[in-house]
């Protein structure tokens, strides 16, 4: 957990330098691989980091949501209308780039005031819960992979379709809980066929989540509320549109085929497999 603090650290400093375009992507990664781990393993040591902190770092967290669907937005625009050169896209693409900028001016100004303190709040905290010990540490985690994979079941049992937005989010998150707990446990039997699993079932979803965050960015542009002036002009982000929706039934296609159904049982049986050999090594190693 202190590997993660510290990478964020290290990428939320990137964030002052205008041509690294990964820095606000690190940044993220860094985060969510933290929040995971604290959350998970909260109880195990004695809850050492406070709730305060856990708060502190999920508003932190969520702050940098909407730039970087902004930034996905007009990279997805940019790619689908390389050849066309359309006014309405155009103007669509530099709203998002224009929305991204200003964004981005926040969130470096609330990481440089808050997140520094916050950063050694939490590290203070972590120390303390080192010096508790990691007893029942193999154990603990193969509980929190099977419960949070139950999680996983049932929230890929609650997708009503492709237009059900809050569902596919909800099993996304759900997915990436469990893959992040899985990741520093690769080498065991069976966890890295599962992780990348699991990985490919996050991605889809989310770009499952683009795709809807993008239709309604479309749906909402003024392009769309105004005549159009020339013929073609208004059927421009119409067909930028229809390509995305097409684009969003197949990821459903392929998630409806490969996750749900009867996959969803077998993934219970694989989690389980992992979490028998997460308690046996914790076994071996006390």
């Amino acid at each position: 957990m202190l590997r993660q603090l510290e990478q964020a650290e290290a990428a939320a400093e990137r964030l002052h330098h205008p041509d690294d375009a990964e820095a606000l992507h690190d940044l993220r990664v860094a985060l969510r691989h933290l929040r995971t781990y604290l959350t998970a393993y909260r109880k195990l040591f004695a809850k050492a980091v406070s709730l305060k902190s856990l708060e502190d770092l999920r508003n932190l967290t969520r702050l940098t949501g909407p730039a970087r669907d902004a930034e996905v937005q007009a990279a997805w625009l940019a790619e689908q209308s390389r050849a066309r050169h359309t006014s309405s896209t155009a103007r669509l693409r530099f709203r998002l780039h224009e929305h991204h900028a200003e964004l981005l001016l926040e969130i470096r100004k609330r990481f440089t005031r808050d997140f520094p303190p916050l950063a050694a709040r939490l590290r203070r905290q972590l120390e303390r819960a080192k010096d508790k010990g990691q007893r029942r540490f193999g154990s603990y985690t193969a509980k929190q992979v099977l419960r949070r994979g139950r999680r996983l079941r049932k929230r890929l049992g609650r997708i009503h379709g492709l237009a059900d937005i809050e569902g596919c989010h909800e099993a996304r998150i759900a997915a990436k809980r469990v893959r992040y707990l899985l990741e520093p446990f690769e080498e065991l039997r069976g966890a890295h066929k599962r992780i990348q699993h699991l990985k490919a079932l996050q991605e889809t979803l989310g770009q499952m989540h683009d795709l809807h965050v993008l239709l309604q960015t479309m749906t909402e542009a003024p392009e769309n509320a105004q005549p159009p002036k020339r013929r073609g002009q208004g059927s421009e982000l119409a067909s930028l549109a229809a390509s995305a929706r097409r684009r969003l039934t197949a990821l459903y296609n392929r998630v409806e085929r490969d996750w749900l159904g009867e996959a969803r049982t077998e993934l219970d049986e694989a989690l389980a497999q992992v979490a028998s050999a997460l308690r046996k090594a914790g076994r071996s190693s006390s």
